[in-house]
């Protein structure tokens, strides 16, 4: 895997075609460890939704972005 990424700059995999359901705790318990341990995975995300991580400009669409239109009514009174 590290050789993968290291020749060919892909940026994930999509293990659920590579591994079956009952292997995703070894993966987990046994892969992520060692990946780890070399530096190639992350050991904690930073704080924040995607959003805030994306556009910097917080977790919510502001009210005049036309997805906002499609808010729950109690989601909207929520944000008052």
């Amino acid at each position: 895997m590290m050789e993968w990424v290291e020749e060919t700059d892909v940026d994930g995999f999509n293990l659920a075609y590579a591994v079956t359901h009952e292997t995703f705790r070894d993966f987990v318990d046994l892969v992520v460890p060692e990946l780890q341990r070399r530096g190639v995975y992350k050991k904690e995300y930073r704080r924040g939704t995607l959003r805030e991580k994306l556009f910097g400009q917080g977790a919510r669409l502001n009210d005049e972005h036309p997805g906002a239109a499609y808010r729950s009514r109690r989601e909207q009174t929520a944000l008052v």
